[in-house]
Formats: structure tokens, C-alpha cells, sequence
């Protein structure tokens, strides 16, 4: 929303004096001066009258009022010198339509500011939400390493394949603790990481004869897969038991 509002700026009468053996830019005379000063108010639905003084000079020999652009180093310190000795009286008043306008603005950005706070919560807030299964993500990182310590078949394994730059999906068929060897099948699907076990898009024909491998379980359980050979394959993602 934006609210266009005109500003009036008025001059309030202060008071008039001479200016004393300062000669006229304008004519040359002296002591011919004079100086008028005002106190600036503001006006726009309300009013204040505000801290900030001006002047304005006139000659009476030649009559004619002197531009601030002309004014000498002897006038310019006399209006400063004299516009420290005036004391105004600041005021701030709002009529109906000041009024509505402030509070136009109140709920305005009052409702700009619980929109943003609102937003700042929610992104605080939504990562912690509960997925489906009753997990949040984070407690689905913190339960694959457990279940990393621990592993049974049946456990699909999502890994992320250094040499293929992607993420595969390995359902374990065997361990074989005594040889410290994990045997697991891979899916010929390619997924992203679901949000819980029960999300994870898997079907027995994914898993097909001929995708068997196997990696080191002392390994697995530290989230790496090595191959046989010794070489880093990937790293472990994610861990779904169902």
C-alpha cells in the first residue's frame, strides 16, 4: 500500500527587528536593515510546528527584500547569532484525517511486520516439523547411524556414487559378519532423499538379479561403502528400515 500525502509547509510570524550598522548588499546604505524571522510548520492532515527557524531581509532605503543568496558574512552571522536567543514552542496536533491516516499506517506496516515475523517462524519452525512416519528429518539422520551400527536385511541404502555423480538405492540381501562383508542389490531407479521410510519409492522388480555387489561392513557402519578393491565407491545418505 502506498499513501501519497501532500505537505504543507507554513511560516509563523516571530518577530521583526533592524539590523543594526550592517550595510545593504542591494544599496550600499547602513542601518537601514531590517530582519524577520519565522518558525517553520508543518502541515498534512495534521500539524506540527517544528524547532527550525528562518528569516527573511529587506532594506528600507532601497525597499526591496534581500535574496539569502546575497546576504554578507556580517548578515548571515547576525541572523545565526539572533536565531540562537529565540525560543519556539514545538506542537504536534492531528485532526480527523490526521488521525485516520496514523493509524492507516499503524496497522499497515503492523501488518507488514507480522507477515515478516510470521515467515521468520515458519522457516524456523517447518524443518522440525514431523513427516509422515511421526520423524523428523533430523531424527532421520541421527537414526540412520544407528541403524548403520546395527545393520539387518532388508535395510535400503541410499548412496551417493562418486564416479556416477548421482544417488543410488541398495537394499541389503546378506552380511556376513565373520568376513566383515555386506552383500546388497541396487535399484535401477534413481530417487531423491524422501522424507521417511515409508515414502521410499521401492517395488521387488527394482531389485534385479545381476545388480548384487558387496562392500565392507566396517566400513558401512562409519557411513562410507568401499568395494572389495579397497576404493571408495560413495558415501551412505540415508538409511530406511521398513
Amino acid at each position: 500500500m502506498i499513501t501519497i500525502v501532500r505537505i504543507n509547509k507554513n511560516h509563523l510570524f516571530l518577530k521583526t527587528i533592524p539590523v543594526p550598522d550592517i550595510q545593504c548588499p542591494l544599496c550600499k546604505a547602513r542601518g537601514k536593515m531590517e530582519m524577520t524571522f519565522y518558525q517553520l510548520q508543518l502541515e498534512a492532515g495534521w500539524v506540527r510546528d517544528t524547532k527550525k527557524i528562518s528569516a527573511a531581509a529587506s532594506c528600507n532605503g532601497c525597499q526591496r527584500d534581500v535574496p539569502v543568496v546575497r546576504w554578507d558574512k556580517e548578515l548571515d552571522a547576525f541572523y545565526k547569532a539572533e536565531k540562537k536567543q529565540i525560543t519556539v514552542k514545538t506542537s504536534f496536533k492531528t485532526g480527523k484525517f490526521g488521525k485516520f491516516l496514523i493509524w492507516l499506517n499503524i496497522l499497515f506496516f503492523g501488518g507488514v511486520f507480522l507477515l515478516f515475523a510470521g515467515l521468520f517462524i515458519y522457516h524456523r519452525i517447518a524443518p522440525k516439523q514431523k513427516a509422515g512416519t511421526g520423524i523428523s528429518r533430523e531424527e532421520l539422520v541421527r537414526q540412520s547411524g544407528q541403524f548403520a551400527a546395527g545393520p539387518r536385511t532388508g535395510d535400503l541404502v541410499l548412496v551417493y556414487l562418486f564416479n556416477d555423480h548421482k544417488q543410488a538405492l541398495f537394499r541389503i540381501a546378506d552380511i556376513n559378519t565373520a568376513a566383515g562383508v555386506i552383500k546388497a542389490i541396487v535399484s535401477d531407479k534413481s530417487i531423491n532423499v524422501p522424507a521417511n521410510a515409508g515414502e521410499v519409492p521401492v517395488a521387488e522388480a527394482d531389485f534385479k538379479p545381476g545388480n548384487e555387489t558387496s562392500f565392507s561392513l566396517a566400513d558401512y557402519k562409519n557411513l562410507r561403502i568401499t568395494a572389495p578393491d579397497n576404493s571408495r565407491v560413495g558415501n551412505v545418505q540415508m538409511i530406511y528400515r521398513k
